[in-house]
């Protein structure tokens, strides 16, 4: 299980900063943690499932950030974006997040990770590429410093948001609806999940499509379908899944019962 931070400081071993939990399902006690910063933390995790694929184990890897976005704005996006429709609309903002997402901002090739991300600007961009005018901006928003960013409002959006693209995009998805959730559009303030989840969505498409892992994992829901019984590769593979309603799922030697508590969680 990985406890993740979208802050912009090498902090670890302390609230509010990254945690991984991890070990086998008949471990007393997981093995924990805590990296300085989101470039360390990917890649733990990388090295923890590449060694459990070479052992032939199954792994259920769990975030607790949201791997989606509310109904319409993958949608959005890619109209604003010229991508094809034909695009799955979730991968479309996972390639999207992670072509813009730029962490360690300032560090020194060499250097130990900064941590420091340019999360404002990408959303900010979004806003810009989303927004039909000037007075009416988002779906993004809450910026650290208001006015630093000419298309973040320091105020949540009136819902749903329409876009430049005639999309009505709302603030919560069903699952932050039901668990009271906040929402994934904002990025800063107490109890903010949207820095998270735009760092963070980043990283899963970094893990999900590595070279050593792409072809034995797959993302729940996205790619297995809702069932209990849920589609999984053929092959020997691995798996991730997150508490928001979506993962990726990585099995090796086929099903087992209890397979939501073996291995890596993220």
């Amino acid at each position: 299980m990985v406890d993740w931070s979208g802050g912009a400081r090498r902090r670890g071993r302390r609230a509010d900063t990254i945690w991984i939990a991890h070990g086998p399902i008949t471990a007393d006690n997981p093995i924990t943690d805590s990296p300085f910063s989101r470039t360390e933390a990917i890649l733990l995790i990388h090295s923890l499932l590449v060694r459990e694929i070479g052992s032939r184990h199954r792994v259920l890897l769990c975030f607790d950030f949201a791997y989606g976005y509310p109904v319409d704005f993958p949608a959005a996006l890619q109209a604003a974006t010229g991508r094809s429709d034909r695009d799955l609309p979730w991968l479309t903002v996972w390639q999207y997040l992670s072509e813009q997402i730029k962490d360690d901002e300032g560090a020194r090739p060499g250097a130990r990770p900064s941590n420091r991300s340019n999360r404002f600007e990408v959303a900010n961009r979004i806003n810009a590429l989303l927004s039909a005018d000037s007075k009416s901006i988002g779906p993004f928003w809450c910026a650290p410093r208001e006015g630093a960013y000419s298309h973040i409002p320091q105020k949540q959006p009136p819902e749903p948001f329409r876009t430049a693209q005639g999309y009505l995009v709302k603030g919560l998805r069903l699952c932050d609806e039901r668990t009271r959730s906040g929402s994934p559009f904002r990025l800063f303030g107490t109890a903010s999940v949207g820095s998270q989840s735009l760092t963070g969505i980043a990283g899963l498409h970094q893990l999900r499509y590595d070279a050593k892992l792409a072809a034995v994992s797959v993302v729940w829901p996205f790619e297995t379908g809702w069932a209990a019984k849920a589609r999984l590769p053929k092959h020997p593979p691995r798996g991730d899944l997150s508490q928001h309603q979506s993962s990726i799922a990585r099995r090796h030697q086929g099903p087992r019962p209890g397979s939501r508590d073996v291995g890596v969680g993220a």
